[in-house]
């Protein structure tokens, strides 16, 4: 029998999430049915990382993150016994991963790494639930696509031929993450690049996407043939939240229920966000994002451009969802 409740962490380079996942019976799977079911600390974990090692300071704050967490679970009725964590670019190079997993252990977690194989693996999972559930609302997406699921480290760039068949063509996990990026690229706070730094990162991320024949291959044109592009993670999502509380466009009527972001919206707000008064609505609204946000909405354009697609889909769904389909 299934349990009502499950808690899923996931400690990734820029926050360290736990998600309560409660059965649904309608629809025969764990879902999370409620922003209030979740919680996110920005930990930043990427910052501690230093030539291969997670330092002690790191480690406190993975400590730190887990303990918030576990209270968190606790308020909810969600013990250790029924959380599974894990963690993907964020420890996936670290020499000491058995120090993190011990931080892990002293709060009753055990912690997992996931290989760029399977996280992609779940990333794919997950996005193909959620298509299919917003296809039967009245949504309609091509066969073949690309996904992003843009973490603070790292980004799983997902290439798709056949949805029916569930098929990769080719996945690649990059050091394309928004906070990786920034540390690489952007100079201060990273809360306003400059504009050769922003051509800096267009040709970076570029130089990594062209590893993927998929891409490689594609005219750089806007064309209806162009790959759909499909966009997962927090700060796609905090970009959604910013344009809605603007006013800016986030829906398409074609795909209901469904989020889009047009590539010249994204453009636009690249120039806002840089200034005092959009500096003052990050921080107003989306603080945790204050030093990634530009540098993610670069990313963002720059592999819109290079496929050839003028708007993104964004998707609430990703690893966390497709773990608890293939582990829980």
């Amino acid at each position: 029998m299934k349990k009502e409740a499950i808690g899923i962490i996931d400690t990734g380079s820029n926050t360290v999430l736990g998600v309560i996942f409660r059965w649904d019976s309608k629809k025969n799977c764990y879902r999370c049915f409620s922003l209030d079911d979740g919680l996110t600390v920005h930990a930043g974990l990427i910052r501690y990382v230093q030539d291969g090692v997670l330092s002690d300071e790191g480690l406190r704050v993975l400590g730190d993150a887990l303990s918030q967490i576990r209270a968190f679970f606790a308020k909810h009725g969600v013990f250790p016994e029924e959380v599974k964590c894990f963690a993907t670019a964020s420890l996936r190079g670290v020499t000491n991963f058995d120090k993190a997993a011990e931080a892990a252990g002293n709060f009753g977690y055990r912690l997992e790494l996931l290989s760029g194989e399977e996280e992609a693996a779940c990333d794919f999972e997950g996005m193909l639930q959620e298509m299919d559930w917003l296809e039967e609302a009245g949504a309609s997406f091509p066969d073949m696509g690309a996904a992003l699921d843009m973490g603070g480290g790292s980004g799983q760039l997902l290439c798709f031929t056949s949805r029916k068949d569930k098929t990769l063509a080719d996945f690649r996990s990059m050091p394309i993450g928004c906070l990786a990026v920034k540390k690489r690229l952007v100079s201060g706070d990273g809360s306003a690049p400059s504009d050769e730094e922003l051509q800096q990162i267009d040709g970076f991320i570029r130089s990594q996407i062209e590893q993927i024949p998929m891409i490689a291959s594609l005219p750089e044109t806007v064309s209806e043939d162009a790959p759909a592009f499909f966009v997962m993670g927090g700060t796609v999502k905090a970009i959604v939240r910013l344009f809605d509380r603007l006013g800016w466009q986030v829906t398409t009527p074609a795909c209901p229920g469904s989020v889009t972001l047009q590539a010249d919206d994204l453009k636009k707000s690249l120039g806002y966000f840089r200034s005092s008064e959009g500096l003052a609505v990050v921080e107003k609204y989306e603080p945790g994002r204050r030093e990634t946000l530009v540098t993610g909405i670069r990313i963002l354009l720059t592999i819109c451009r290079r496929i050839g697609a003028n708007q993104l889909t964004v998707l609430q769904s990703g690893v966390r969802e497709g773990y608890v389909l293939r582990h829980c």
